[in-house]
């Protein structure tokens, strides 16, 4: 009887002693899987991702814009950018894997000088579906890991900085990249947008550190009224109310449009203020034909024009 009452004892303190360790150092919390709009490839990041438009040095003339997306997480940045694979005379850093790499090596020496950057060749990666290259990163008094990628379609670049190729994220991150079907839905994408509601979030990640290779930012191109570039202009309702009281007039939306055409941000600047609403909701509903710079898409910012006629 004594022998069963110190058993059952020590199981008592076995379990409670598990449960003080599980407390103490609680679970990992899960990655998020990131499926940019308009991207054709998924990975897993520590945290959600945050979008920012960068501007990339290729060489000495010419610096292409990109998206790139970040995820920061116990002093360490998670951060890949895709680039669109072009011809030659559009933008001659994209047209090949090895130009490519060329430029990604000339946007280390150049651009911010405010900390030394050094990019070094560690091996060829193998990758079924195009071809894969490793390098050891240098910022500053920080170290990382970096993987680009070329496929018959884009180019990828995979950069942990804060951390070694020996890291558990490291290798859980570069190991989950994978290509397939293009995503349509912003539900599914993980990531928070390059748009004036997250200019915070957007900030932070620019100033943070571990510092990033490419801080120099990359503002929408000014599109103007963009009216005539809707593959599809969602028509506002007239609200009742206002036109029982003849309300009528021209209201005007400034939107940012994204890479894909869709409309991200929209704002009324001008305009009746029972017209202004609806006017709003009918911008985010519309469509427009992406807009390219040198073959990369771009973001717009522009006016939709909306008249409202009282009867």
């Amino acid at each position: 009887m004594i022998f069963k009452l110190t058993e059952a004892l020590l199981v008592a303190v076995t379990v409670i002693s598990i449960g003080a360790i599980a407390t103490a150092f609680p679970q990992e919390q899960p990655w998020q899987k990131i499926a940019p709009v308009g991207e054709s490839f998924t990975v897993l990041m520590p945290t959600q991702a945050v979008e920012a438009s960068r501007r990339i040095p290729m060489n000495d003339k010419d610096s292409i814009r990109e998206r790139v997306y970040y995820s920061l997480t116990a002093g360490r940045r998670y951060m890949l950018a895709s680039f669109m694979k072009t011809s030659p005379d559009r933008v001659p850093a994209l047209s090949s894997f090895d130009n490519f790499m060329l430029g990604i090596e000339q946007s280390f020496k150049g651009g911010e000088k405010e900390i030394s950057k050094s990019l070094t060749f560690d091996r060829d990666i193998p990758f079924e579906k195009g071809v894969a290259r490793q390098y050891h990163i240098k910022l500053g008094e920080y170290s990382g890991i970096a993987r680009f990628i070329g496929t018959d379609k884009s180019f990828y670049a995979l950069m942990v900085i804060g951390a070694d190729e020996n890291d558990a994220g490291v290798q859980r991150f570069l190991l989950s990249f994978g290509l397939g079907e293009t995503n349509s839905r912003a539900d599914l994408s993980g990531v928070i947008v390059d748009a004036p509601t997250n200019a915070a979030e957007l900030e932070r990640v620019r100033a943070a550190l571990p510092p990033e290779p490419w801080p120099q930012t990359a503002g929408p191109i000014i599109g103007g009224v963009i009216n005539g570039k809707a593959i599809s202009l969602s028509v506002p309702k007239y609200p009742k109310e206002a036109r029982k009281a003849h309300d009528a007039g021209q209201v005007r939306v400034q939107v940012l449009i994204d890479e894909q055409g869709v409309v991200i941000s929209a704002k009324a600047i001008e305009g009746p203020d029972s017209l202004r609403e609806v006017s709003v909701r009918a911008a985010f509903q519309s469509r427009f034909t992406p807009t390219r710079l040198m073959g990369q898409p771009v973001k717009v910012n522009g006016v939709i024009i909306y008249n409202f006629v009282a009867w």
